[in-house]
């Protein structure tokens, strides 16, 4: 069996998520984690697979979670740049390989290729002209290189600086008429100038022989008012475009289907027409095949109260996306969501210091020898260094999962057996429990170490 899941599935699947993101009833977070290396060199990230294991090292390496608020469906990002050969559009196109038929330019404007330019003998010739210089009108502009650019969209300095990287840029249809900016306007008038069954363009699947003199081009089928004129050069068709000699671009209306017909005196050629079936700028994430959503969330120093680290010790190697996640049962008599906009779910371990916390280092792996078994854990943060002095600690398949007790021994630098940094006093949940909620996402990455004037700007693409 031989099938496939269409792109309109593929742009469900993102509306719903977003739709869900968005949805009061729901909490979305971006969460990062782990301190410890991931190997000798921890030059590289472990390799990754949708296993129970991998959500469980991420959910026992949390550190901390920051609501995400900003999401976007994005398109890969193609830079119009001089000398360039532009692909025009094609109804064969799409969402895993668009190819080039499409740009941003440096105003940030988006513009579709309708047709390439050519010379005389059929030849493409790259791009020369800036499609900026055409501005943003509804209809399609001829450059003086031969191509034919349609305006669609400019991103706005909001959007592109929370969703634009080196491969993707951000891409939105506009639904309402209320309230909007100049360039949602501009991009608003381009959707609604657009109409269905348009044919924007035609394939020269064969350009057949013995033409003496441009052939008739006759287009049949379930529209009107399409109108094309051919290109011969040697005998052969060479191109078939859109009639625009009298001014206008004649892309005709309501067709599902057609069929191109060639007169004159050669024969054998076969030209099939290119079918917008919504109307080119009608909607820029069918035009541009976006099926990919990216999440944005930028944190900042310690973010929040104190919820972040940052300084020594403060590196991260993973990021994830929780759902809906808890509050421990041990904060909260209830089962009652995490609602807040940043949270700590690292473990807090309250030590009455004795002779002082000199020693215990962030990234030290912190013991207590409970005679048949040995606590341990990371180090994450140390507060304080008299009595009920507190540690923020993680412990993973590293340190293994064995409780600190009262009443056990002192707590301990496991590499240095000797030096004695308290006793303990209390061992509590952070604000979020790292084991509720649904994990959606998760990434591993080279070490980020952070800092308190720093902002990390996460974003994570998703394709469908």
């Amino acid at each position: 069996m031989v099938a496939i899941v269409t792109t309109d599935t593929k742009q469900l699947l993102v509306e719903k998520l977003i739709d869900d993101l968005q949805a009061d009833s729901n909490n979305y977070y971006l969460g990062i984690g782990k301190t410890d290396v991931w190997n000798v060199t921890d030059t590289a990230p472990s390799t990754i697979v949708d296993a129970e294991t991998t959500k469980r090292d991420f959910r026992n390496n949390l550190q901390s979670v920051q609501k995400i608020s900003s999401v976007s469906f994005v398109a890969k990002r193609y830079n119009w740049s001089s000398g360039t050969i532009y692909q025009p559009y094609r109804d064969t196109q799409n969402s895993t390989d668009n190819g080039q038929y499409y740009v941003i330019t440096q105003s940030n404007r988006v513009y579709i290729c309708l047709r390439q330019g050519r010379d005389v003998s059929g030849n493409v010739n790259t791009s020369t002209v800036d499609p900026d210089t055409t501005g943003t009108t509804t209809s399609p502009v001829v450059t003086s290189d031969g191509y034919v650019w349609k305006f669609l969209f400019t991103g706005s300095a909001t959007r592109l600086n929370s969703f634009a990287t080196s491969n993707f840029i951000p891409v939105e249809k506009i639904t309402t008429s209320a309230g909007l900016s100049n360039i949602q306007q501009s991009q608003k008038d381009v959707q609604d100038a657009a109409s269905s069954g348009q044919i924007v363009g035609y394939l020269v699947n064969s350009g057949g022989t013995g033409f003496t003199s441009a052939p008739t081009i006759t287009v049949s089928g379930n529209g009107s008012n399409a109108r094309a004129v051919a290109t011969v050069a040697s005998g052969a068709i060479v191109a078939v475009n859109v009639d625009d000699s009298a001014g206008g671009f004649p892309f005709g209306v309501g067709y599902d289907n057609a069929t191109v017909t060639v007169g004159g005196s050669g024969s054998g050629a076969v030209v099939k027409p290119i079918i917008s079936s919504n109307g080119i700028g009608a909607d820029p994430r069918d035009d541009l095949k976006s099926s990919s959503i990216m999440f944005n969330s930028k944190i900042v120093g310690e973010a929040g109260s104190g919820d972040f680290l940052v300084g020594t010790g403060s590196d991260f190697r993973q990021v994830g996306i929780l759902k809906n996640p808890k509050i421990p049962t041990s904060r909260s008599a209830a089962d009652s969501d995490f609602t807040a906009t940043t949270g700590s779910a690292l473990k807090i371990l309250t030590l009455n210091s004795g002779t002082g916390l000199t020693g215990l280092d962030v990234d030290d792996i912190m013991s207590q020898d409970q005679s048949s078994v040995i606590a341990k854990a990371y180090v994450n943060k140390i507060t304080g260094t008299d009595a009920d002095a507190t540690v923020l600690y993680h412990q993973n398949d590293n340190t293994g999962f064995v409780p600190f007790l009262d009443g056990g021994n002192a707590i301990k630098d496991s590499a240095e057996d000797t030096t004695v940094f308290g006793t303990f006093v209390s061992d509590s949940d952070g604000e979020v429990d790292p084991y509720s909620g649904g994990l959606l996402y998760v990434e591993n990455r080279a070490a980020v170490e952070r800092t308190a004037a720093g902002t990390e700007d996460i974003k994570i693409t998703i394709q469908f």
